[in-house]
């Protein structure tokens, strides 16, 4: 739809407006430490896509349209810096400046599965995501079960993984806790709320913590 530079920005002008109102030219122009022709001539070109509004001398201001597709690049960044910076320990600095550059090829589908794995707290720019998670209530009702209260025997996919300490969402990738692989508890209990499940060819046993930070798809 857009090259990499073209997406820079719609999420630059996402940035200084938060999608609503307008940016004078010489904002974004300071922002993205471009010149101010550099800027006109790629809004006009964004403006005849319909993924701005533009008019010379006043500003620019996102479209439905460019804003859904703004934030949507805003949120490949937010979930590839959790995954630079909790998975292989970058410095955030770092990380900002990766996810910039990367951000523009991680396709959707792959942005979602890494949001899956890591947990990625829910922000604004979830609502246009274009693969919705099961990571988010809909409409206030809880369609995934944290492994810790299924019962014995029940079986399901891993959905997602949420804990708050990345070092927990490591541990459980290593062991095998990956979102969209099949999971079964066994069919009998462990003492203090720990679990027996089966994962592929695999049996794990998980402590109480652990398990409650595994969320499972069971329909």
């Amino acid at each position: 739809m857009t090259t990499g530079n073209r997406e820079d920005y719609l999420i630059n002008i996402l940035r200084l407006t938060e999608g609503e109102g307008i940016t004078k030219t010489t904002e974004l122009a300071a922002f993205m430490k471009v010149s101010p022709a550099s800027v006109s001539e790629m809004l006009k070109v964004l403006a005849a896509e319909k993924l701005v509004e533009y008019e010379k001398y006043k500003g620019v201001k996102l479209t439905e349209e460019g804003l859904n597709y703004a934030r949507q690049i805003r949120r490949k960044h937010h979930v590839l810096e959790n995954f630079l910076v909790d998975v292989l320990n970058v410095d955030s600095e770092t990380a900002h400046e990766e996810a910039c550059r990367i951000e523009h090829a991680l396709s959707n589908e792959s942005a979602v599965k890494i949001c899956q794995m890591l947990g990625t707290p829910a922000d604004c720019d979830c609502q246009s995501c274009s693969e919705p998670c099961k990571a988010v209530s809909i409409l206030g009702v809880n369609i995934t079960a944290a492994l810790s209260d299924l019962h014995p025997g029940e079986k399901g996919v891993i959905s997602h993984l949420k804990n708050s300490n990345p070092d927990v969402i490591k541990k459980l990738i290593m062991m095998g806790f990956v979102p969209g692989r099949a999971l079964s508890t066994d069919s009998e209990k462990c003492d203090e709320g720990m679990r027996i499940v089966s994962i592929e060819d695999s049996i794990i046993v998980l402590d109480a913590q652990l398990a409650s930070s595994v969320y499972i798809d069971t329909n």
